[in-house]
């Protein structure tokens, strides 16, 4: 993995000679798997894809030979190092405090990709600081940044001013006087005690019910976690309905077209029984209630326009509306015989209430659908329904239930995170691995390209600090569309439901403790 920074300072990777380009315009992410992440990071002239303006932060995925432009430069291929085939590796472990690193640390000190290890296919360890603002260390030496040095088990790493030394020891080789010594050991507590390690009773796996099962890799649980996509509106009540036995005061957010504004959107969500329920974020479940001030400007100016629509000199080319209609058939109704001049006074007297009116501003969904992992998708339109049956009604826990609309778990998926075997005691900071499946940033990185199946995306983590009533934060970041992801630990056990991440630049993400989903499940289905 390789960050590549873009622009017309001298520290930049790609020094781009322009007035209009920015000095830090643009970084690119190489990963190892041969993705390449683009995001221009707020340049005054923009960033193009095919001649296509993309959004400023907003990362995209492109690919090699692309014609993709800086402000007026465009982009020279050549200069794009091309990152070494992972295939030639036992395993690549990238070290930062970026979400997509293997191993994911916080701080002050180390840089978003701050070193890389090697394992060749030998079992050789081999480290390379990645440019890292702060430094490398290994046994108090400074790397030389770009520059491979082989380490050992015993060796001590510091990134910036953290210590990785724990970290990186699973994934270091074991040498073979250990190896040697533990399998003495091994052998003499056989020869000494064969009889009575047959005999000790082997306790059954909460998750899959064996006896002697050791265990259950992430992996098992990726067929629970399905990609949601989902779509709504925003309905404006108002609180001075002046003629409620015609109207029923709502007023659906259109454009200027006279069209429903439909918002959609993506998150994840997963199984937790086998009646198709799932667990997700209330903002998943209710996304109208998370409006940003920028929404709320915008349905104002849009009733306000709306109400304008039908004052005098706009009320003949509306007459064709639902709503002209309405009031001329209250009109009609309440007005003794009715004459043109007296209908323009019903009108105006029903269209100055409703200005001096108090509104409040609530959703509708239009549909909300989950895609599987490892299926074929060619549109939307073929992922399955489901609705909301419960949500906790206030974003301190951020949690919610849905329900496909066949009440049914699909029977392909073995492993589900049940309700009964969620983790409900105190998380410790630090201590325990834990794991995270989910589709950061939607179709974007879950879909494939030629395939069309979703693959979500596998990371480990950990519970970074102690927990607070309701919360937990742990390590790494949160992308648009991983909200609702699970956060279990690696006997399978729920710990958490991924709903949010900390303020900008901090790799902290925040997730709800199991223990209040499970309430609110029993609560849901009556349970003591």
């Amino acid at each position: 993995m390789k960050l590549i920074k873009i622009g017309s300072s001298s520290s930049c990777d790609i020094v781009l000679h322009s007035e209009f380009v920015s000095s830090h315009h643009a970084e690119m992410i190489l990963l190892d798997n041969g993705e390449i992440i683009l995001e221009d990071k707020n340049s005054t002239n923009g960033t193009f894809v095919g001649n296509k303006k993309i959004s400023p932060n907003k990362e995209v995925t492109v690919r090699r030979g692309d014609y993709i432009r800086f402000a007026d430069v465009e982009l020279q291929w050549a200069h794009v190092p091309v990152i070494e085939n992972a295939g030639k590796y036992k395993a690549i472990v990238n070290i930062g405090t970026n979400f997509r690193n293997e191993i994911v640390i916080t701080g002050n000190y180390p840089s978003r990709f701050h070193a890389t290890m090697k394992i060749t296919k030998d079992g050789k360890a081999f480290l390379t600081d990645s440019g890292s603002k702060n430094g490398t260390k290994v046994n108090g030496v400074k790397l030389q940044p770009g520059k491979e040095v082989r380490i050992k088990r015993g060796d001590i790493v510091i990134c910036g001013d953290v210590d990785v030394t724990e970290q990186l020891k699973p994934y270091l080789p074991v040498p073979f006087p250990w190896i040697k010594t533990l399998a003495a050991v091994v052998v003499a507590a056989a020869l000494v005690g064969v009889v009575a390690l047959i005999f000790v009773p082997k306790e059954p796996c909460i998750i899959c019910g064996e006896k002697g099962c050791k265990g259950h890799p992430a992996q098992d649980f990726r067929p629970a976690v399905v990609y949601v996509r989902a779509c709504y509106h925003y309905v404006i009540t108002f609180e001075d309905n002046p003629m409620p036995e015609y109207w029923d005061g709502k007023f659906i957010l259109r454009n200027d077209a006279d069209q429903k504004v439909a918002i959609p959107y993506q998150a994840t969500a997963f199984f937790i029984d086998r009646e198709g329920r799932l667990a997700t974020n209330r903002h998943v479940a209710v996304p109208w209630e998370y409006r940003s001030k920028q929404d709320e400007n915008v349905i104002r100016s849009a009733v306000e326009k709306w109400l304008e629509s039908f004052t005098y000199e706009n009320f003949e080319k509306n007459s064709e509306l639902a709503f002209a209609q309405t009031i001329y058939n209250y009109a009609l109704a309440t007005t003794p015989n009715l004459t043109l001049e007296r209908f323009h006074k019903t009108r105006s007297k029903l269209i100055s209430r409703l200005n001096k009116s108090k509104y409040t501003i609530s959703g509708e969904m239009d549909y909300i659908t989950v895609g599987y992992p490892g299926r074929y998708y060619t549109h939307t339109d073929e992922f399955d329904r489901c609705c909301v049956v419960s949500e906790s009604g206030t974003d301190d826990k951020d949690i919610a239930i849905l329900q496909m609309n066949d009440k049914k778990t699909p029977d392909n998926i073995k492993y589900i995170f049940e309700v009964k075997n969620f983790y409900t005691d105190k998380l410790e900071p630090l201590k325990d691995k834990l794991y995270t499946i989910g589709y950061p940033n939607g179709v974007v990185w879950a879909m494939d390209s030629k395939m069309q199946s979703l693959e979500p995306a596998i990371r480990e983590t950990m519970c970074s600090k102690m927990p607070s009533k309701y919360t937990f934060d742990f390590q790494g970041e949160s992308v648009g569309g991983a909200s609702g992801s699970p956060i279990f630990n690696e006997k399978g056990q729920l710990v958490g439901v991924l709903w949010g991440r900390r303020p900008e630049g901090i790799t902290f993400g925040r997730a709800c403790q199991a223990k209040y989903l499970k309430e609110m499940y029993n609560e849901e289905l009556g349970y003591e």
